[in-house]
């Protein structure tokens, strides 16, 4: 029987998490570095939890610690994160119309995808009414070497980037259709910043073509992949281009909205 005064293994879960959060938050509020003995006065974590929480917090780099002192204080980590969810949620919000416009449009499921380590997210997307059509569900991880969102993001990254991820990636076949050899994908990534729209021929789903095409800041850098997926027997030719253009428009309403969105918010702070 477990004693009374034992956390299980949930609670101690939940203990560490709000400690965490308390650690991040003190140091966002303070702005400035801080002792170690100063962070365990003011969040009354002990101080060997303590320890060992910010030796994980600066390991993943959410705060740095001072070389010549015993000083802590947010690192690079916390504000990228900071960065990449305002940045995702005004994507969101600019993307939700012109994703609908692209189904209205062509017919065709619509989806929104973004970097996560290594793999393509998806996270907005909007359906197909036809009776025959791929859902794209918003959740999906895509590996960036099968699906055309992935493709372009793979296509899209620094190039020590992309050249460490092609060093380290194993090609593992979702379909019979998809890259087995690092040289062929590396010749795919070529046309595709050549081309500047990614396609995905039955390579991530049996019997469902995908392209997809950058959304990119004003530095050029892809802020996500938009894209569309259809079965085969409904993509020919005659179509491709159209599909292109339409993608091509809606990126680049995206990219304009979101940074629409990031400068109004960039002033009201300063208010």
């Amino acid at each position: 029987m477990r004693a009374k005064h034992e956390a299980s293994p949930s609670q101690a879960s939940v203990k560490s998490a709000d400690r965490v959060l308390d650690i991040l938050e003190l140091l966002a509020s303070t702005g400035r570095a801080m002792t170690h003995a100063e962070i365990a006065r003011r969040t009354r974590i002990p101080k060997s939890s303590l320890t060992a929480l910010l030796r994980t917090l600066s390991n993943r780099g959410y705060i740095d610690q001072s070389t010549d002192s015993n000083r802590f204080q947010l690192g690079k980590g916390a504000y990228a994160l900071a960065r990449r969810g305002a940045h995702n949620r005004d994507l969101l919000r600019a993307s939700q119309p012109w994703l609908q416009r692209l189904v209205d449009s062509t017919g065709e499921s619509a989806g929104l995808s973004v970097l996560r380590h290594d793999m393509a997210e998806r996270i907005a997307s909007a359906q197909s009414p036809r009776a025959v059509l791929y859902s794209v569900h918003v959740g999906v991880m895509q590996p960036l070497y099968a699906s055309s969102a992935g493709k372009v993001l793979l296509a899209w990254l620094p190039p020590a980037d992309r050249e460490a991820y092609l060093a380290r990636v194993r090609l593992e076949p979702r379909t019979e259709h998809t890259i087995r050899s690092v040289a062929v994908l590396r010749r795919q990534i070529q046309q595709i910043r050549e081309d500047g729209v990614a396609w995905s021929f039955c390579e991530f789903t049996a019997g469902i073509v995908g392209l997809a095409v950058p959304i990119l800041d004003a530095r050029g850098r892809a802020l996500a992949a938009i894209g569309l997926a259809m079965p085969t027997d409904r993509l020919n030719e005659d179509r491709k281009d159209k599909l292109v253009r339409t993608l091509r428009t809606a990126a680049r309403e995206i990219a304009v909205a979101a940074h629409q969105a990031r400068t109004r918010e960039a002033k009201n702070v300063h208010i």
